[in-house]
């Protein structure tokens, strides 16, 4: 299920962070992930717990890069990168998942 919030909802619960590490220290906010690097940004996912039906949702935005010393491009979007007043949400739900990848041979062969 899908939801919309207007851009002063997500300010007000924090939407995006300041920082990634914000996370940690919020009561509504559950994870800060990277999903793409563009070209003068990062793409970013922001999940995070509406107190008023206390569903988990996601939303995507635009950070400006940590690229150190180095100059790049012509700065951050408006608003996140997000257009007009409101912003569709995902409904998240939290799930293990099972990955399998490619990793160095062992010293000792598997049994």
């Amino acid at each position: 299920m899908n939801r919309t919030f207007t851009i002063t909802e997500l300010a007000t619960l924090g939407v995006p962070p300041d920082e990634p590490d914000d996370v940690e220290y919020s009561d509504h906010l559950l994870a800060d992930e990277p999903v793409a690097t563009l070209k003068y940004t990062g793409k970013r996912r922001c999940v995070f717990r509406a107190p008023d039906d206390g569903r988990t949702y996601a939303v995507e935005y635009e950070a400006e890069l940590d690229t150190g010393d180095y100059e790049v491009g012509g700065g951050m979007p408006d608003n996140h990168g997000w257009y007009g007043g409101t912003v569709e949400a995902i409904e998240m739900e939290q799930r293990e998942v099972t990955v399998t990848r490619w990793l160095p041979v062992e010293d000792t062969p598997a049994t």
